[in-house]
């Protein structure tokens, strides 16, 4: 290997070029090795309590053959979420600024839209001046529902 004067001077530097050091990735490894996931029973308890039926701080997703309506109230509930989340808000703050309590802002949060009707959710976004625009697609004068039994 030729070094030039004045250019190598981090003798380490010098050493990991030529190989006579492991490179960085050794590093990870051992960071690796001392990372261990946490108890089989403080993971059981954690299920057992997110699993329970009423319980809030965990976020619903929306079922694949929604309404349209559910589809509504679902993009309500996280256009509230990132007005939250723009603004480093707490869920305190949230609840202040809707005029609810901590479990109901936290239903909202966490898209629990079963527990709101839409003009609910419509309300409390217009409270926070957050732009939604509703749009309800329905079928037009030139489609026909036709209804036929076999």
């Amino acid at each position: 290997m030729v070094t030039m004067k004045g250019l190598w001077k981090n003798k380490k530097y010098q050493q990991k070029l030529s190989g006579n050091i492991k490179a960085k990735t050794s590093r990870a490894k051992s960071t690796d090795e001392k990372f261990s996931f946490p108890p089989e029973e403080e993971i059981k308890k954690v299920l057992k309590r997110v699993e329970q039926p009423n319980y809030r701080r965990v976020n619903i997703g929306l079922h694949p053959n929604a309404t349209p309506a559910e589809k509504a109230k679902y993009k309500l509930c996280k256009d509230i979420l990132r007005y939250k989340q723009e603004n480093k808000l707490t869920t305190e703050d949230m609840a202040q600024k809707l005029e609810l309590n901590i479990p109901k802002t936290e239903y909202i949060l966490f898209s629990h839209i079963d527990k709101f009707h839409l003009d609910e959710l419509i309300n409390y976004a217009d409270s926070l001046h957050l732009p939604f625009k509703l749009t309800i697609n329905g079928l037009h004068v030139s489609q026909k529902a036709t209804a036929e039994a076999h």
